[in-house]
């Protein structure tokens, strides 16, 4: 028995595969795709499997392609490259490591330019024409993609509110590898293009400089959205180069100003007498002045809060009404600006904590009451008092 049980544990040892590429795995496969087919499972997990034994295949076929098969190739470019980016993880020292790591892409750059440029690929069975698939309309697109990794190379080091700089550089540095074969003769040796040529080389600059100026412009509007983001609030159906794709306008900051000059307001006048509140009233213009520098105090700091600017005007009522105004003077689309109005109603009640014994007008205090701001009116009010 003891015999019997030892040549079972010798002979399971021997089905045990030594490897992933082994005749073991092959047999156990085999036995699993006769269980798999015997109990009726659809092909899918046959494929699976079937596409697991090609696995030293694709690894074959993997290796051939990256194998340079002669010294000056794109694939010997690229081992250098991946070769100096694993130097450059050994030294201490950063500056060395940095300058290893450029080197790397010196050797990345034009290895993939070369790959690119390639008229034919073979990967497993299949043969791509790269520089074919990457053509449309005649025009190679290999020169931009290799002018995004030389703008990588050259601005990475950019702190993040400045990579902008590397995408409007991008299409002018294109363009001049685009350009450069047009100067390499056979030899290799330096050329003069022919008229023709030259006729396609400064419509090629000229087009990537009028493409690096959108991008420009791009930038140049984002970065005023951020400073001035009442711009958003403007009708822009009409420029010719904006395109504004939210269909709801956003609130403007100017109703955040006379939200934060209502609360203001608020505070100076609510619950004062009467006579104090007239005094405020009849001396506006300082008081709207003192008023526009607390408000503004209190909002996010802006570069447009210097462009908004708080006014106001008393309307004579059965007491008395403030308007107060946020009025825009930076750029707006008609060129006169716009304001908002918020308007405040400032009555009278009993001040129902002083003594019975006080005369009637000195038992008089004020309340304020606001409305909603209305709507943006186009060019500057009319303020009067």
């Amino acid at each position: 028995m003891a015999d019997l049980l030892n040549f079972l544990g010798q002979s399971l040892k021997v089905l045990i595969p030594t490897s992933l590429v082994s005749w073991q795995t092959v047999l156990w496969l085999a036995v699993f795709i006769f269980i798999v087919g015997n109990l009726g499972l659809n092909l899918a997990v046959r494929n699976v499997v079937f596409s697991i034994l090609s696995l030293d295949e694709i690894f074959k076929q993997l290796r051939k392609t990256l194998t340079p098969p002669k010294p000056d190739s794109w694939q010997t470019l690229l081992w250098i490259s991946i070769f100096s980016w694993a130097m450059s993880l050994l030294p201490e020292s950063l500056f060395v490591q940095g300058f290893i790591a450029t080197c790397a892409w010196f050797f990345l750059i034009p290895g993939i330019h070369w790959f690119m440029h390639e008229e034919k690929f073979k990967v497993f069975d299949l043969t791509i024409n790269i520089k074919k698939g990457l053509t449309i309309n005649g025009i190679w697109l290999g020169p931009w993609l290799t002018g995004a990794l030389v703008c990588m190379l050259l601005f990475s080091g950019l702190p993040e509110d400045r990579l902008s700089v590397a995408f409007v550089c991008w299409p002018p540095i294109s363009a001049m590898i685009a350009a450069l074969p047009k100067f390499i003769a056979m030899g290799p040796k330096y050329k003069t293009p022919d008229p023709g040529a030259r006729q396609e080389l400064v419509i090629l600059l000229l087009t990537n400089l009028l493409l690096s100026c959108w991008l420009q412009l791009f930038f140049l509007t984002q970065s005023w959205l951020v400073d001035y983001p009442s711009l958003l609030t403007e009708d822009l159906s009409k420029s010719a180069f904006v395109v504004k794709l939210a269909s709801d306008r956003p609130t403007s900051r100017g109703v955040l100003i006379l939200d934060q000059a209502e609360t203001v307001v608020k505070e100076q006048l609510d619950g004062q007498t009467w006579s104090q509140v007239e005094r405020w009233l009849f001396d506006l213009k300082p008081q709207m002045q003192r008023l526009e520098n607390t408000v503004m105090s209190r909002l996010p700091p802006l570069k447009e809060n210097e462009l908004w600017h708080v006014d106001g005007r008393v309307l004579p009522r059965t007491e008395y009404q403030l308007q107060m105004m946020a009025v825009w003077q930076g750029p707006s689309a008609d060129g006169t600006g716009y304001h908002l109005v918020k308007p405040c109603q400032i009555t009278r009640i009993p001040d129902t904590r002083r003594s019975i014994a006080r005369t009637v007008a000195s038992t008089q205090i004020a309340r304020v009451t606001c409305d909603v701001v209305t709507a943006p009116k186009a060019g500057q009010p009319d303020v009067g008092t």
